[in-house]
C-alpha cells in the first residue's frame, strides 16, 4: 500500500476547498475575445451567445481563408453587484447550455414575460466538421430556468421566414418578434450575395409567422440597427443595400431612416439633419437613452467583408424627440474605448454596457478582436460619459453595519471567502499543533501503512 505524507493530504484539502469555490461560485470565465456575438438582458443578467473568435496566426489552423472559427459557448454578465471592467462578473453555463451549433450574427430577444431567448438566423456552423448550415431550423428557443435549447416544435404555422442572418430584429410587449431584411451568402447556403427586403413577424403566443407585404417598405437592406420606441414605432439606421443579387453591396446613407409603425403597420421615410457628415456603417449599435428622446449609436465599420475601416463619428447621437431627426456627435468624456464594430450595446439602468467586437482601423482588416467590457453613464444627456465602475459601493451607516446582508446574492458571494478563509485557519492551527507534538515524524508513514 502507497504511504500519504502531510503533502499528499495538504494538496487533497486544495484540491476539495478549489473545487467547492467553483460549486458555489458558479463557472467563473474570462471569455475570449469575438464579434458578431448576440447578447440579451435578462433581469439583472446579459446573457451573450456564440461569436466569431480570431485564430492565431501561430496556429496551424490559421491561413488567409480561415482566420476566425465561431462559438457555440453560452455565458451571462452579473449584473446584481458592483464591479470594475478590469475583472467583470461572468458566469460560463456552456457545459449545460452550450449552442447546437457555433452562431454568429443572429439576432436574439427576450420573450414569454422573460422565460425565454428566442434566436433568429445567423450562421450556424457544424463544430466537429466546421461546415455552415448546420441546422434546418431559422429560430432556436433557449429557456431560462431549464437552460436548454429547443426548436419551435409542433403548432408553428404561417409563412416561415427563409434562412437568412444579419437582420434587423426586435419583440414588442405583445411578445411579437419583428424580423426585417437580412442576407444570405455561402455562410447561410447561398452560392450568391442576396440581400432582403421582406419584412416578417412571429407571434410567440399563437406560434404564428407572418410575411407582412406593405407599400413604401424600405429597399434591401442587413446589418441596419432596429430600435423601438415607447410609442410602438420602430426606428432602422444605416446597414447595406444592394441592387440586384450576386451585385456589391452599398452602404446606406445615415440621414436615409425608415420608422415602421406597429400600431398603425406602416411604414415612414425620415430624412434626418446632420451638421456634419456621419460615414456610413454597418457592425454599428443603436441604444435608446433612458430619456426616450435619443438614440445612441457607437462604431461599425464602413467596409463590407473583411476589412472593416473606421467610421467618424465613432459616437454619434440621434435626437428624434421631433421631427426632422437631427444628429449631433459630441465627444464624451472618460477613457474612451478602442472603436468597435460588430460588438454588442446593452442598456440596463442609466449604463450602456458594451461588449466585445472587432477593433477597427483606418487602413485595412481590424487588428484587434476585444475580450472586454465598456461601460457609459446615460444619466446626463448633455455629458454622457465612459466609466470603469459599475454600480456604487455601499456606503457604510450605523443603522446597517452591524447586521448582515440581506440580499442573497450578495450573501453568496461574501460567504465562500469567509469560509475559505476559516477552514484554512483551522487546517493550518491543526498542522502547527500535529508537527509541535510530532516533530520527527513529520516525514514519516502514516499510521496503518507499513513501514521499511
Amino acid at each position: 500500500m502507497s504511504t500519504m505524507n502531510f503533502k499528499d493530504v495538504l494538496s487533497l484539502l486544495s484540491i476539495i476547498f478549489i473545487l467547492s469555490r467553483n460549486v458555489l461560485y458558479g463557472h467563473s470565465l474570462k471569455p475570449e475575445p469575438r464579434g458578431g456575438h448576440m447578447a440579451t438582458l435578462v433581469n439583472n443578467k446579459i446573457y451573450f451567445m456564440g461569436g466569431s473568435r480570431p485564430i492565431p496566426k501561430n496556429s496551424p489552423e490559421w491561413n488567409q481563408t480561415h482566420q476566425y472559427i465561431l462559438s457555440d459557448e453560452v455565458f451571462y454578465l452579473d449584473l446584481s453587484s458592483q464591479f470594475n471592467i478590469d475583472s467583470p462578473p461572468f458566469t460560463n453555463l456552456s457545459d449545460i447550455s452550450r449552442m447546437p451549433f457555433g452562431s454568429e450574427k443572429g439576432s436574439t430577444v427576450l420573450g414569454d414575460s422573460g422565460q425565454r431567448i428566442y434566436l433568429n438566423g445567423g450562421v450556424q456552423q457544424n463544430m466537429a466538421t466546421l461546415n455552415y448550415n448546420a441546422s434546418d431550423s431559422i429560430l432556436w428557443i433557449y429557456t431560462i430556468k431549464s437552460r436548454q435549447w429547443s426548436t419551435t416544435g409542433p403548432g408553428t404555422h404561417g409563412t416561415l421566414l427563409p434562412r437568412r442572418r444579419s437582420t434587423a430584429t426586435i419583440i414588442n410587449s405583445k411578445n411579437v418578434i419583428y424580423i426585417f431584411g437580412g442576407r444570405v451568402d455561402l455562410d447561410t447556403g447561398s452560392s450568391v450575395l442576396i440581400i432582403y427586403d421582406d419584412f416578417f413577424t412571429f407571434d410567440t403566443n399563437s406560434l404564428e409567422w407572418k410575411n407582412l407585404s406593405l407599400p413604401n417598405h424600405p429597399s434591401k437592406r442587413s446589418h441596419c440597427t432596429a430600435t423601438l420606441m415607447p410609442d410602438g414605432r420602430i426606428i432602422y439606421i444605416g446597414g447595406v443595400t444592394q441592387n440586384n443579387p450576386g451585385e456589391d453591396a452599398i452602404r446606406i446613407h445615415m440621414t436615409e431612416i425608415y420608422i415602421f409603425d406597429t400600431v398603425q403597420s406602416t411604414w415612414l421615410l425620415q430624412t434626418a439633419n446632420s451638421p456634419e457628415n456621419i460615414d456610413p456603417r454597418v457592425g454599428h449599435t443603436a441604444v435608446l437613452a433612458p430619456d426616450n428622446n435619443t438614440i445612441v449609436i457607437l462604431g461599425g465599420t464602413q467596409s463590407y467583408g473583411v476589412n472593416q475601416t473606421t467610421p467618424y463619428p465613432v459616437f454619434v447621437l440621434l435626437d428624434v424627440k421631433s421631427e426632422p431627426f437631427q444628429y449631433s456627435a459630441p465627444t464624451p468624456s472618460g477613457s474612451i474605448p478602442p472603436p468597435l464594430a460588430f460588438h454588442t450595446a446593452t442598456l440596463y439602468q442609466d449604463y450602456m454596457i458594451v461588449a466585445f467586437g472587432n477593433i477597427t482601423n483606418d487602413y485595412g482588416p481590424p487588428n484587434d478582436t476585444s475580450a472586454d467590457i465598456y461601460l457609459m453613464k446615460l444619466t446626463n444627456p448633455s455629458n454622457y460619459t465612459w466609466v470603469t465602475q459599475f454600480g456604487k459601493p455601499p456606503t457604510p451607516s450605523v443603522s446597517n453595519t452591524s447586521k448582515p446582508p440581506d440580499n442573497p446574492e450578495l450573501i453568496a458571494i461574501i460567504i465562500p471567502p469567509v469560509v475559505g478563509v476559516i477552514i484554512g485557519t483551522v487546517i493550518g492551527i491543526i498542522i502547527i499543533v500535529w508537527r509541535s507534538r510530532n516533530p520527527r515524524r513529520v516525514n514519516e508513514p502514516l499510521v496503518g501503512e507499513p513501514s521499511n
